[in-house]
C-alpha cells in the first residue's frame, strides 16, 4: 500500500493536465477525462511492467541492478507522438503530450537514477539537483558514507549524469531496495513536493470542475 505514495505525482500530472487541456481547446471535461488524464500521465511507466511481474516491486540495487527507465523513457518520442496525436484529436493529443511531459518533468528532479532526454542521440541518464551517489546527505551520513565519499561524489550538482555503462556499478553501490520507506514515509524536499502537487491538484479540480 506504501507504494501508492509514489504514484501521487502522477495523479496530480494527470489531474493538471486535463484541466490545462481542457483550458486550451475548450473541451467541456467529463469524468472518464479525468481517468484518461492519469492513465496517460502514468504510461511511461509501463516498461516497469516486468519488473513488477518478476519481482512484485520496482527497486534498482544490489540485488537488482537495472532501472526500468530504459524501456519507454524518451521525451523526444512522447513528443512526437504527442504532436502527432494534437492534429489529429486536439484534446486527446494536448491531454497526451502534457500529462507525459509532465511525468518526465517529474522523473528529472524526484526518485530514480534521471531519465535520457538526449535519446536517441545518447542514452546518458540525466537527473537535477542530484549527487552521483543519487542519495541525500541524511542519508549518506546515516549510512556512515558521507565523510568516506569523495568530493566528486558527495557534490550537489544542478545537473547530474550518468553513462549507460557506469549505471549499473551506481545502481550495485547506491541502489536502495526499500527506497518508499526513505523518500516517502519521511519529509523531504522530494516527498513535500509531490505531497503538494497532489494537494493543490486536488484542490484545482475541485475549484475549476
Amino acid at each position: 500500500m506504501k507504494y501508492a505514495l509514489a504514484l501521487l505525482a502522477d495523479i496530480a500530472n494527470g489531474i493538471f493536465a486535463m484541466l490545462l487541456a481542457a483550458h486550451l481547446t475548450q473541451t467541456e471535461l467529463l469524468w472518464w477525462h479525468l481517468l484518461l488524464g492519469i492513465g496517460f500521465a502514468m504510461c511511461p511507466d509501463l516498461d516497469a511492467l516486468p519488473e513488477l511481474i518478476k519481482r512484485h516491486k520496482l527497486a534498482a540495487s544490489a540485488a537488482y541492478a537495472h532501472d526500468h527507465r530504459s524501456g519507454f523513457h524518451f521525451p523526444l518520442l512522447f513528443l512526437i507522438v504527442g504532436a502527432v496525436a494534437v492534429y489529429v484529436a486536439p484534446f486527446f493529443g494536448t491531454l497526451f503530450l502534457i500529462a507525459t511531459m509532465l511525468h518526465f518533468v517529474n522523473d528529472l528532479y524526484g526518485t530514480g537514477w534521471g531519465i535520457p532526454v538526449l535519446w536517441p542521440l545518447r542514452n546518458t541518464r540525466y537527473k537535477l539537483l542530484a549527487r552521483r551517489a543519487n542519495r541525500m546527505k541524511s542519508m549518506l551520513a546515516h549510512d556512515g558514507d558521507w565523510n568516506v565519499l569523495p568530493d566528486a561524489e558527495r557534490r550537489l550538482r544542478l545537473v547530474a549524469s550518468w553513462e549507460e555503462a557506469e549505471l549499473p556499478l551506481y545502481l550495485r553501490r547506491w541502489g536502495i531496495e526499500d527506497w518508499v520507506d526513505h523518500y516517502y514515509l519521511k519529509l523531504n524536499w522530494i516527498s513535500v513536493t509531490e505531497y503538494t502537487l497532489f494537494v493543490v491538484a486536488v484542490l484545482l479540480l475541485v475549484v475549476l470542475w
